[in-house]
């Protein structure tokens, strides 16, 4: 990996800190270095203001001047006017001489970046590391191409791929430590959701490890007091029509959904084809008998398959994490 790539990769890195506290926008991490190669300062975008911004504002409070510095940024600075102001004008007022992005800026309202920035004599170098970015931001940029959120299935099953014995009881399939683990994924989604007969079955708080994403319930069916009513509370979406529940959440503005239910929710998300990733644990035990994890009648054909490509592999206490992807979200 070159010089440049490698500071591009601290800025992508550095990005992944705020996921699930920007939507309606992206993730963004930025560096900037002096003709020394020494970091001035850093930032990350969470939700107020941009990372270029708040790494210019840490390089001057450090004591340094921003004149002829380097800026790395994950995504390309924008050029327009929203909550914030261009960061293109920032970053020319500041005298930085150049600008080395990893991935374009696909939003049609906020390109123009690398251009205005050429124009004002600024070098720039931009796509370095397009496929570790957009992984990175798989969520928005799933959002800007489909126009709904990322949608993610996470299913907890033994090896013979029972996620409950033939009583229904299910606690615990996994270890503890991929329970905590899978709050610590939780973290990085705008919303996750349940099924009202999960909801009724195992009264789930759906925490995360730090914070405690947009709660759902989805189904007709009618709710008893609930556990996430003595947290900040959840929304009951009384459908079964998943894309009115889609619709709903792209309005909203959420980058990322997960799915947390039992295997209706998850069937029927996956039947429908809006399943764009899922995260599976997989538990070093057999049950024999009980339910399965997926159970879609329909699909009678081996033409009916849903493909996912595996893009990460781990051990977590024993436990099996892998996480499969449906398509390219770039």
């Amino acid at each position: 990996m070159s010089y440049d790539e490698n500071f591009l990769l601290q800025s992508i890195e550095i990005a992944e800190a705020a996921s699930g506290l920007t939507a309606p926008n992206p993730i963004v991490g930025a560096v900037i270095v002096d003709k020394s190669g020494v970091i001035l300062g850093e930032g990350f975008h969470a939700g107020l203001k941009h990372a270029e911004i708040l790494a210019m504002d840490a390089a001057i409070a450090n004591g340094h001047s921003l004149q002829g510095a380097t800026l790395y940024c994950s995504l390309e600075p924008c050029n327009h006017h929203g909550k914030n102001p261009p960061c293109t004008d920032a970053i020319i007022a500041a005298g930085i001489s150049e600008v080395y992005f990893a991935l374009s800026d696909p939003n049609p309202v906020a390109d123009g970046g690398a251009e205005k920035l050429l124009s004002a004599g600024i070098r720039i170098a931009g796509d370095l590391l397009q496929e570790e970015a957009a992984y990175s931001n798989r969520a928005w940029l799933t959002k800007i191409a489909l126009g709904r959120p990322r949608i993610t299935v996470k299913i907890a099953q033994t090896i013979d791929s029972r996620i409950a014995a033939a009583d229904g009881r299910s606690k615990w399939i996994t270890s503890e430590e991929s329970r905590q683990h899978a709050k610590g994924i939780r973290d990085g989604f705008d919303a996750i959701c349940v099924g009202t007969g999960t909801a009724v079955a195992d009264d789930p708080t759906l925490r995360g490890a730090t914070r405690n994403p947009r709660r759902f319930v989805i189904g007709e069916s009618g709710l008893p007091t609930l556990s996430l009513d003595e947290q900040e509370g959840y929304t009951h979406l009384r459908t079964r029509n998943l894309h009115e529940v889609v619709a709903n959440f792209a309005g909203l503005g959420f980058n990322s959904v997960l799915i947390e239910g039992g295997p209706a929710l998850s069937s029927a998300f996956l039947r429908e084809g809006l399943v764009d990733e899922v995260h599976l644990y997989v538990a070093p035990s057999i049950m024999g008998a009980g339910k399965s994890a997926v159970d879609i009648p329909e699909f009678t054909d081996f033409s009916q398959q849903l493909h996912y490509e595996l893009t990460a592999l781990s051990i977590v206490s024993g436990d099996i994490f892998a996480t499969y992807i449906k398509e390219d979200y770039a």
